[in-house]
């Protein structure tokens, strides 16, 4: 899942897409596709507005699928929508975050022994969660991390925005009790504070049942 503007600049590349997997440490990924040979499911045409319909599905090969799946855990849409909430929320705190690559911190490309490497860093933000519906949903960044915030969230398109109930224990640390996805960031506000402008999970079921009544051959 990811935008509709992402999905078209991949395709405009005419070449190879690396996958990027959320190992620990520095292992080396070699993941690729191909985006001539996938297709995808999109809804939203440019101009990309504010709010507006910008949405993506792109069918991965079961082959990929399964390489990946050796390695990592595919979010699963069904229980993300329909896992109950968490029976004490009034003593829970609710925190959320946007969680994607950031181009300003991406590192160089480098090439060796016929070996090209790129060094990513993925960015967690934090803030308020504003303005939410079926359609969109907006995070506000907190004014305490303005220090450290990119001048642009430009490759954080796709990524998701995260609701996460937190616990503080006795000692002072917080235990993460529940976590769902509530949105696909699709847009940035450079204000101050900066907000990051959500696809919501209306438009991301809706999606979801498009590309299940695509692939089942519903009319």
């Amino acid at each position: 899942m990811t935008c509709a503007h992402v999905d078209k600049y991949l395709r405009e590349l005419k070449q190879p897409v690396g996958l990027v997997r959320l190992n620990r440490g520095l292992a080396q990924q070699f993941g690729t596709i191909d985006m001539e040979e996938v297709f995808s499911y999109a809804a939203g045409e440019e101009p990309w507005t504010k709010g507006g319909e910008d949405i993506s599905f792109i069918h991965l090969p079961p082959q990929l699928v399964g390489n990946i799946a050796k390695d990592c855990v595919f979010l699963d849409a069904e229980k993300n929508f329909s896992k109950p909430e968490p029976d004490n929320r009034s003593s829970l705190i609710p925190a959320y975050s946007v969680f994607g690559l950031v181009e300003e911190f991406t590192g160089a490309t480098t090439r060796q022994d016929g070996m090209a490497t790129t060094l990513l860093k993925g960015v967690l933000t934090s803030g308020v969660l504003r303005d939410v519906d079926a359609l969109t949903a907006t995070l506000e960044c907190f004014k305490e991390n303005l220090p450290d915030l990119p001048d642009s969230f430009g490759g954080t398109s796709g990524g998701g925005l995260w609701r996460v109930y937190v616990r503080k224990r006795d000692d002072g640390s917080f235990e993460a009790i529940h976590h769902r996805l509530i949105g696909i960031a699709s847009q940035e506000d450079k204000s101050s504070p900066p907000r990051i402008t959500c696809q919501g999970m209306g438009r991301v079921e809706a999606m979801l049942e498009g590309v299940r009544r695509g692939m089942s051959g519903e009319s």
